[in-house]
């Protein structure tokens, strides 16, 4: 597993806006669907926007996979397990705005409180603009005396989020036995100790359930249960549970592997991260 830590190092200048810290990366890659070495599902503890600004992806997160079109957003809340799929080899562009809503979660969760589908499709008017905003606040960002624009560029993005009406949650289709199955990790993950408890429920093959996380979420099935885990270990910590709490409740039978895993994963132990909860820096990390 891939070490994606928790607190994160920022590609740009961050931001304070009134308690409100906030990072802006713009990634434009040439990607490789059939490399191993993409990026495997991670989390962290910001909420992230995904803009989409190129074609044929499609992204995991809330434990579908969704489609992407030009100009699309995903949302994905503090912790949740997430990736961008990328369909054919081409040059991939698109933004990520982390947001440290720690201080704020009851704002954040007002805002996007009217549906819980993560895609944020727009019209085309819309689009445009929204994609101009994303622009103009990387290039603020970079600006240290324009405290003022990047506030206002910062709330114009958010306000396409409160406009925003439900819509359908149009999921990418895949296999009716790994939905099943990522339905029932969702649900039972502290439960599952190993992943033949999958393969004999399911009555599929260690082979063929590989193949299936490989190609559509880019990581194996252990990987993906471990995040899980530890997806949940990170929200036990922060509410205040202690490390043998965290690691019995999540699902893990060994304390020592726990830490051994959590370290490996976020680049630290899950006491390191817990003290660091309470620890106030003027700075804001980035994966």
């Amino acid at each position: 597993m891939e070490n994606s830590r928790i607190l994160m190092t920022p590609k740009h200048c961050c931001f304070c806006l009134s308690g409100i810290r906030f990072d802006i990366s713009h990634v434009e890659e040439f990607f490789n669907p059939n490399k191993t070495n993409l990026n495997p599902p991670h989390l962290h503890n910001c909420l992230e926007i995904f803009l989409n600004i190129s074609s044929d992806a499609s992204f995991f997160v809330n434990n579908h996979l969704f489609p992407l079109q030009y100009g699309d957003i995903i949302l994905s809340m503090p912790n949740d397990i997430h990736v961008c799929n990328f369909n054919k080899s081409y040059t991939h562009e698109h933004f990520c705005l982390w947001i440290d809503v720690s201080e704020n979660e009851e704002f954040f969760k007002t805002l996007f409180h009217k549906s819980e589908n993560p895609l944020y499709r727009f019209d085309s008017e819309k689009q445009k603009q929204i994609i101009d905003l994303f622009f103009k606040l990387e290039k603020l960002c970079c600006d240290p005396e324009s405290t003022i624009e990047k506030t206002i560029c910062f709330l114009q993005i958010l306000t396409f989020f409160e406009e925003r009406t439900s819509q359908d949650n149009n999921c990418v289709m895949i296999p009716d036995t790994l939905q099943c199955i990522l339905n029932d990790i969702h649900v039972n993950f502290s439960e599952i100790h190993h992943i033949n408890q999958l393969t004999e429920k399911y009555f599929v093959s260690h082979a063929t359930l590989n193949r299936w996380f490989r190609s559509y979420l880019h990581t194996s099935p252990r990987e993906y249960l471990e995040s899980k885990k530890l997806s949940h270990a990170v929200k036990l910590l922060t509410e205040g549970a202690t490390v043998t709490e965290a690691c019995i409740n999540s699902g893990f039978p060994c304390c020592s592997h726990f830490i051994v895993l959590f370290k490996k994963k976020f680049g630290e132990t899950p006491l390191k991260y817990k003290k660091g909860l309470n620890i106030k820096n003027d700075k804001t990390d980035y994966i």
